[in-house]
């Protein structure tokens, strides 16, 4: 049995009756004892124990991002990224460059493009696209992922006319003469993600290696992740990870399952909390709704900058109703994306009509972006954890002001109001939609600005957080989702021994300090799975 000491360290536990400590002795993956560097060395010290210094570092419990897809992650490490472009001409530039590396007729793939932040203001259309591509089909992800642009290469290869109609549960953009026009929303993509030639299974877990890798590099010791898109089967999602733990990526990762997937997952013999401390199964993911970007967001009223829409309900309320029958059939709490109060509201419904009962695991809420006081006080009753997006403050703001209108503002991205009620919250970052590192969410819990904008005041400052409530939504908020409180979220006897350490103090100074700060260690079950 492994037996460890980690000493010379500033922790902070997030336990009351121990709140600092400066050493910990861990016995098979476990916390066995915590005090000052000198009570664990005598306590604890034999030649058999092996001894690791911490050099002063700061030390906190173990960082869960709550909500992300590691897969996906990986794959945006390899594809066009045109994060940070803010000029059409600027992302068509980029495409073009990269059509000129690849051979004729292979698929070009590109992500994160925003209009938004262009300078045009417009999305990206086929004709564009068949400027710079005309021998390659080309699909191009908006930074929501829940909008693609598409050539008609692409539209060819996926089997599709310029004609085509809407399928049930997405819709295609379309130009003045009611042709497509490149602009893909929502599950209208399969078809062109069926194009794609498929990844090899080694293809695939490299993916995961990858992200898994960078993961552990920012801190974090543990991830919910939703792959099983990328995956392709249950069957090589659970290969994927088993593998990459026994070749010592030492990530703990919970899967959320997205709901197609669960007559497989039942054929499997599995379903929520089967697995161990490394792999571990989660709800089952169902999507409500799009993104506000897109607007493809399920709003209650109509955006205000398009009052000819409310967005997009992927479901009837009748079909919703039966996705949560089906995974409480199954055992399972459910995992739902919904952005708008429309969507939330969908959602709430359902789990008031078909109540989760006698799981460890609660129901969640992902995104929550917009709500109201009434979905605040019902989500206040139901066993549910939020799974919020601190960095989504920097992404959407301030044109997210024009697109809801400043009335709905008042609930909305409201971490301080959601605090405040009693509400459980786990934080994270939707990567690859937003960067990886938990650093750069807690900073923009607290700031709710750009880091390049120290001046700014924050948008809508009355919803910041404290650096300990931020810490908390990462630590404490990343255990209480999945219902394993006892096993880590904080720094105590018996717990899982991980800690995430850092070269500086996370929880005094100015909050900017965050943004120079680095992860010097990542500790997971007792071993270093990460060192600078």
């Amino acid at each position: 049995m492994e037996k460890r000491i980690f000493a010379n360290g500033r922790i902070v536990t997030l336990e009351k009756e121990r709140p600092f400590v400066e050493a910990v002795y861990t016995e098979g993956g476990r916390i066995r004892g915590l005090g000052s560097t000198k009570e664990i060395l005598l306590q604890f010290g034999r030649p058999a124990v092996e001894i690791i210094d911490l050099e002063g570092g700061f030390a906190c419990p173990g960082l869960t991002d709550n909500h992300l897809h590691l897969m996906a992650y990986g794959m945006k490490l390899s594809l066009l990224d045109f994060t940070g472009l803010t000029s059409k001409e600027g992302v068509l530039q980029a495409l073009r460059e990269r059509v000129e590396r690849t051979p004729s007729g292979q698929w070009v793939l590109g992500l994160n493009w925003d209009e938004n932040r262009m300078m045009e203001g417009t999305p990206l259309t086929r004709e564009e696209l068949d400027r710079v591509a005309p021998g390659h089909p080309v699909m191009l992800t908006r930074v929501c992922y829940h909008v693609q642009a598409v050539n008609s290469r692409a539209i060819e290869a996926a089997g599709l006319t310029l004609d085509a109609p809407d399928p049930a549960e997405g819709a295609f953009g379309r130009d003045a003469r009611g042709q497509l026009n490149g602009l893909v929303y929502e599950n209208a993509s399969l078809p062109f993600r069926e194009a794609l030639p498929p990844l090899t299974f080694a293809e695939k877990k490299e993916l995961a290696r990858t992200a898994a890798s960078g993961a552990l590099a920012r801190g974090l010791t543990a991830v919910h992740t939703e792959d099983l898109r990328d995956a392709g089967s249950v069957r090589d999602l659970t290969r994927i990870y088993r593998e990459l733990t026994q070749e010592g990526t030492l990530l703990r990762t919970h899967h959320l399952i997205y709901h197609p997937f669960l007559e497989e997952l039942r054929d499997a013999g599995l379903t929520a909390g089967d697995g161990d401390e490394w792999f571990r199964i989660g709800a089952a993911k169902i999507f409500a709704d799009g993104s506000i970007g897109g607007r493809t967001a399920w709003l209650a009223e109509p955006y205000t900058d398009d009052p000819s829409t409310c967005g997009m309900a992927i479901h009837t309320g009748e079909e919703m109703n039966g996705l949560v029958r089906e995974a409480r059939e199954h055992g399972m709490p459910v995992a739902v994306h919904a952005i708008g109060d429309g969507a939330a509201e969908q959602v709430v419904r359902a789990l008031e009509a078909i109540p989760l009962s006698g799981r460890f695991m609660p129901d969640r809420l992902i995104h929550a972006q917009i709500l109201n006081r009434g979905l605040m006080e019902r989500l206040q009753r139901l066993p549910m954890v939020l799974d919020i997006q601190p960095r989504f403050v920097v992404s959407d703001f301030p044109w997210i002001t024009e697109r809801v209108g400043n009335e709905r503002l008042s609930f909305a991205y409201a971490w301080r109001t959601l605090l405040e009620a009693g509400i459980p919250c786990g934080g994270g970052s939707d990567a690859p939609i937003e960067p990886i590192d938990p650093l750069l969410g807690i900073h923009a819990a607290v700031t709710r600005r750009d880091p390049s904008d120290p001046e700014h005041p924050g948008w809508l400052p009355e919803q910041k957080i404290t650096l300990l409530e931020a810490l908390r939504l990462f630590t404490v908020g990343g255990a209480r989702s999945v219902g394993e409180e006892r096993e880590r979220g904080t720094v105590g006897p018996g717990k899982w021994a991980d800690l995430s350490v850092f070269d500086r103090d996370l929880l005094s100074g100015e909050p900017d300090t965050l943004l120079e700060a680095r992860a010097v260690m990542t500790i997971v079950n007792g071993r270093v799975a990460y060192r600078v």
